[in-house]
This record gives structure tokens, C-alpha cells and sequence, in this order.
């Protein structure tokens, strides 16, 4: 079920009405159940895997919490790693690993016929392996508890407001937020409401209506001159922000419905100053994640090293994050690329600091933050095309004469500029803080009521209801 279609709202308001209508011992049961029938929806037939993903883990960690020696624990710890990132590389990259084989062995010799699997890949199977495995280490770490009660860490898993696409949550927010007697409010309803409204008008008003362009554009290249191409490129980082932070917005605002606070996954990354705000900006579960998972442990093990041990530490970790988008070379171009840009700034940082001294700090920051959005912008061409070479084809198309605009209707341009211009306040708003409405009319029930109302009429007359999919789900 998609987040922004009419089956989903029928499916979470009969779910949020039993919710509050059953006892309070039998509401935990009830979300496990409403995430299974949400889950199955999308794929029945990966119901069984997420059980016994589900099942498996729950086992290994109270294994590991028991056991008092740290090779015991170990054992425990590598099996929960094969088994995890096994099942992810299985569906998600095996293919790709025997398509790569073939062609590798075709260059010394008369390559075999090797059979590709074409298994659709399970939903969400990105993050909550991601999920699992982070609680699994926290466990062997002992920073956290082994989860005894196999509801609550079935819960933890298959909540369904985050399932498919995230946020990657971690045990010590979640964990004990289920296990807590959860309460009707009806602060969590009125807040909860507006963030899933503010979601819908980022993936409906704003990342939709980009996209009639943006794909009209990218499909016909050819066709498009150097100024065409450059505006679909530029607005193509502004759509694929606000599709997953919409998307987060309804995760995190269904979740609040139900008394639930999930992490926050987006700081107002289109206002960095560098690559590295940036990623601390954006998608911050799984760049947080792979920092405490990943660059931590290995720069603390390649410390002998000095400057080139973190070097070591960004390369493998970011191309384990362009890994982790999909099997094809674009996603790992795209990681490899993006941990260049940061062993760039770590290098370079004293050397810039002093350059940032000799310029007015407003004009160092507007720059800094246009140079940054444009490296981003570019490497998102990667996130566009199927295949390096499409993507430096788009490169060499931004030469081309100028071509015409694949927008025809001075509505939709009208309607784009009013959503893109309402999310870049927004977030310059709330990053900045420059200006904020008068006290009184600021804590008005009744102007704001009618701020909603206005949003939620925009949304019915500007949004885009058949555009199917979050762009992430494919991840």
C-alpha cells in the first residue's frame, strides 16, 4: 500500500480506531498484525522471509546475551551477519554479482552460460536488515539489552508507519518506546496529522508535479538542449528530497498517531555548506548507521595509519552506502564519488578555513552552499540513469543548443514555482530563523486552522495523485 493512496487512509483509520479501542495489553498485538496485512499487501509471499528474519535475530541476541565468553559471543555475532547480509545479497545482489562474473570471465575466454535469478526484490529488506544488524551489534557490544519478549522485538521490526522505507531505527529509541504503556493523546493526533499533511504536500505538490518535467526531460535527452537539461538536473535533487522527506513525514507522522516518535532522517540538507553536512543532513539513519557501524570501527583500527586511515574509513563507507541503494555501477559510482568529495574536505579543511577568513562569512556560506548543491545535484544523475554511460551522455547533452521546455501549460509552471517556492521557505525558515509571524497570529487557533485548510485545499487542486511510488521504495 502507498502511503498517499485511498486504500492506505481506509486501512490506518481502521487501525488508529481499534488502536484506541482495545485494551491496552492487546494494542501491541493488533500493530504486529495491521504491519503483516500492510506488508503482505505489497508481496505475501515475503511475509515468511521477514518472520524468520525476525525470529532468527530475536534468538541470536538473547545467545549472545547469555553467553559470557567473547568467543561464544562472536560466533553468535558472525552468524547473525552471514545469515543477515546473505539473505540481502541474495535478492539483491546476486544477480548483479553473476551478470558481472560472466562478463569478466568473457574477457579471458569463451564465457559460460551462467542462469540469472530475476527475484523481485521484498520490500523494505534494505532497512530492516539494516535495522537488525545494528541492534545485533549493539547487543554484542553491550550497549544494549537482548529484547526478552519476542512481541515487542517483532514489533520492533515490522512497524509498519517505517517497514519499507525507513527510517532505520535503532533498539535504544524504539525499543523502549514499545515496551512503555502508550496513552490517547490528542497532542500526538493533532501533531501527528500535520506532519503526515506537510508529507502530502511534499510528495504530491512538490516531488510529483517536478516529475512530470524532470522524467519528460531526462527520457528524451536528446531532444533537450544544454539549459533544459541543467534545470531538470537542478530540480531533479529538489524532487528527490521532497519524495523522501514526504515520505518520512507520513512515516513519522502515522507513527505519532499511535503515541511513537521515530527518529528524524532529514535536517534541511538542501542548506549545506559542504558534502559533509550534507550527509549529516541527509538520510541521517543510515549515515548515522554507517558511521557507528562502519567508519567508527574502522578508523579506530586503522588509527597507526593517520589522515589516510580515515581516507580508508570514508572510501569504504560511502561506497558501502552506494552499495546499499542497489546493484547496479551507478549506486557504487555514486557512493565512490561522494567519499572523493570527503576525503577532498578532510584534506583540504585547514587550507579552506583560511580561505573562508578572507571572505564575507554571508557570501562564504551562500557559495559554499550553491557549490555543494550543485556537486549533489550532479552526482543524483547517477541516481537518474540506468547505466554510466547514459549518465556522461546527460553530461555532454548540457552543451547541446537550447531546446524547448517540456512544460506546456502555464498552470503546471505556475503550480511547481508556488510548491517549490513554499518547501525552500520552509526549511530556510526553520534552519535560519530570520523572520516568524506576530505573536498573536502565530498562536491563533483560528489562523492556524485556516493555514491547514489552505494546505490541505493546495493539495487537493496542485497535487499530483497518479504518481505513483516513493522514489526510495526501490531501494
Amino acid at each position: 500500500m502507498v502511503f498517499t493512496s485511498i486504500p492506505f487512509f481506509l486501512f490506518l483509520l481502521a487501525v488508529l480506531l481499534l488502536y484506541y479501542i482495545l485494551p491496552v495489553n492487546l494494542r501491541k498485538y493488533l500493530l504486529i498484525f495491521a504491519s503483516l496485512l500492510f506488508y503482505g499487501a505489497s508481496g505475501p509471499e515475503y511475509l515468511f522471509l521477514v518472520l524468520f528474519v525476525i525470529l532468527f535475530n530475536y534468538f541470536v541476541a538473547a545467545g549472545i546475551d547469555k553467553s559470557p565468553g567473547k568467543k561464544a559471543r562472536s560466533v553468535y555475532l558472525y552468524a547473525s551477519l552471514a545469515v543477515n547480509i546473505g539473505i540481502l545479497v541474495f535478492y539483491k545482489y546476486l544477480s548483479f554479482i553473476l551478470g558481472n562474473f560472466a562478463l569478466l570471465l568473457g574477457l579471458f575466454q569463451e564465457s559460460p552460460e551462467i542462469p540469472l535469478l530475476k527475484l523481485a526484490l521484498p520490500l523494505g529488506i534494505s532497512y530492516y536488515t539494516f535495522q537488525n544488524i545494528g541492534y545485533i551489534i549493539d547487543v554484542y557490544r553491550g550497549t544494549q539489552k537482548a529484547e526478552k519478549s519476542v512481541v515487542n522485538f517483532s514489533l520492533f521490526v515490522l512497524f509498519f508507519p517505517k517497514l519499507n522505507v525507513g527510517p532505520i531505527e535503532r533498539a535504544r529509541n524504539l525499543l523502549p518506546q514499545i515496551s512503555a504503556e502508550k496513552t490517547f493523546s490528542t497532542v500526538d493526533l493533532v501533531e501527528g496529522s500535520k506532519r503526515i499533511l506537510w508529507g502530502f504536500f511534499k510528495k504530491l505538490v512538490v516531488a510529483d508535479r517536478i516529475a512530470i518535467y524532470v522524467d519528460a526531460v531526462f527520457v528524451n535527452y536528446q531532444y533537450h538542449g544544454g539549459l533544459t537539461m541543467l534545470l531538470a538536473i537542478l530540480l531533479y535533487t529538489l524532487q528527490v528530497y521532497a519524495d523522501f522527506s514526504g515520505y518520512t513525514d507520513i512515516a513519522l507522522g502515522t507513527a505519532r498517531l499511535f503515541g511513537f516518535r521515530l527518529m528524524e532522517n532529514f535536517n534541511h540538507p538542501l542548506l549545506s555548506k559542504n558534502v559533509s553536512d550534507f550527509w549529516r543532513r541527509w538520510h541521517i539513519s543510515l549515515s548515522s548507521w554507517v558511521n557507528d557501524y562502519l567508519y567508527n570501527p574502522i578508523s579506530l583500527k586503522r588509527r597507526y595509519w593517520g589522515n589516510w586511515g580515515i581516507y580508508y574509513a570514508l572510501f569504504i563507507s560511502f561506497t558501502i552506502i552506494g552499495i546499499w541503494h542497489g546493484a547496479t555501477w551507478n549506486y557504487i559510482l555514486f557512493g565512490v564519488l561522494q567519499s572523493l568529495a570527503l576525503i577532498y574536505e578532510t584534506s583540504t579543511r585547514k587550507f579552506r578555513k583560511k580561505i573562508s577568513r578572507k571572505i564575507p562569512v554571508q557570501a562564504y556560506n551562500g557559495l559554499s552552499i550553491l557549490f555543494t548543491y550543485l556537486f549533489i545535484s550532479f552526482a543524483l544523475i547517477l541516481f537518474k540513469t540506468p547505466t554510466p554511460g547514459q549518465a556522461l551522455d546527460i553530461l555532454r547533452s548540457l552543451s547541446y543548443p537550447s531546446g524547448e521546455l517540456s512544460i506546456d501549460r502555464a498552470s503546471m509552471i505556475l503550480f511547481l514555482l508556488i510548491g517549490c517556492s513554499i518547501l525552500i521557505i520552509s526549511d530556510y525558515k526553520s534552519e535560519y530563523k530570520l523572520f516568524s509571524l506576530p505573536d498573536r497570529l502565530g498562536k491563533s487557533w483560528v489562523a492556524q486552522q485556516f493555514a491547514y485548510a489552505f494546505m490541505l485545499i493546495y493539495i487537493l487542486i496542485a497535487g499530483v495523485f497518479d504518481g505513483g511510488q516513493f522514489i526510495y521504495f526501490q531501494f
